[in-house]
């Protein structure tokens, strides 16, 4: 491995890693700084968008707002920040708050399983056997996770945890959707930078919580730290850069480590406790991603030798 994809594998998971660490952020200043959830999410997504969004600006340009001169692609940039990123951010916090980082980021990884089943139903995709294999991982693993407390009784298992971390799921499946064709045509920083500003915004106008209303003290402003700046502008950039080295497969398989981050770090420092139903839980929702981007990359060398055999035969 050259030293170009070696540096693109350490800062891949440096940005997963960051991730993980975020989440436990979020858990430590909901759990233990009483900080309102709605405040933080509106902060991170106004903040996180509104410097990605200048740094975007510095690279590109006049050019980043050339979203705005289309009506249709300008409603596709609002669904992608509303529907996608403040679904994602506020249901994954609360989940959190919840059921602890951990859980809460392993459920939010049913995304690529539900992306699946959104394909088949609504396009009638058919099915590969990594795919039939990931969604039965998936809903085995979920119920697994939902017994982590009680062996295989799953009826103490809350079910607010179920719904907020589903939602999160949904969330981060629209958020993996809608903007393909918007990142595309107008580039990554300027998407993503105007879809945070904008559900930033909304969520300010929809929460309306100007108080945090959280205990503070110099922890305090290390967990907004994370969440704020390592968590999502750091994370964000360093994972995109990994991607750019070593494809889009391998650092999905990569970025796997990301609930394992936030098990460990909600484990090591937060107290959090996870019996061998619910690890075994984890496991096989976080096995769903591997599986897929395998399985993925079998596709596309089985397409490109298909294309081979028929030039050479033509």
């Amino acid at each position: 491995m050259k030293q170009y994809e070696v540096i693109g594998v350490i800062i891949t998971l440096l940005g997963a890693v960051l991730w993980g660490v975020s989440g436990a952020s979020v858990q430590f200043l909901s759990n233990f700084r009483n900080m309102n959830l709605e405040w933080l999410v509106t902060m991170r997504l106004i903040t996180a968008g509104l410097l990605t969004v200048i740094y975007a600006w510095f690279r590109f340009g006049n050019s980043i707002f050339n979203v705005f001169h289309s009506v249709k692609d300008t409603l596709g940039l609002i669904v992608f920040g509303v529907f996608g990123m403040a679904l994602c951010q506020y249901t994954y916090f609360r989940s959190i708050a919840l059921a602890g980082a951990g859980i809460a980021t392993v459920l939010q990884y049913l995304a690529p399983s539900m992306i699946i089943i959104y394909l088949l139903v609504r396009y009638g995709k058919r099915l590969s056997k990594g795919e039939m294999v990931s969604v039965i991982l998936a809903l085995v693993g979920t119920i697994c996770l939902m017994g982590n407390d009680d062996g295989l009784s799953i009826e103490s298992f809350p079910l607010m945890v179920l719904v907020w971390g589903l939602l999160s799921a949904i969330g981060v499946a629209v958020y993996s959707i809608s903007p393909v064709d918007l990142l595309y045509k107008y580039g990554t920083l300027p998407i993503v930078g105007f879809g945070m500003l904008i559900s930033g915004i909304v969520a300010a106008i929809l929460f309306h919580q100007p108080n945090s209303y959280a205990v503070w003290d110099a922890w305090t402003v290390i967990g907004c730290f994370n969440v704020i700046f390592l968590g999502t502008i750091v994370s964000f950039n360093a994972y995109l850069e990994g991607v750019k080295r070593i494809g889009a497969v391998p650092g999905s398989i990569l970025s796997s480590i990301e609930p394992i981050s936030a098990a460990f770090f909600g484990w090591a420092f937060l107290g959090n406790e996870f019996s061998l139903l619910g690890l075994i839980g984890m496991a096989m929702i976080i096995s769903t991603v591997v599986i897929i981007a395998w399985d993925r990359q079998r596709t596309i060398k089985r397409e490109v030798l298909a294309k081979l055999n028929k030039t050479i035969l033509e």
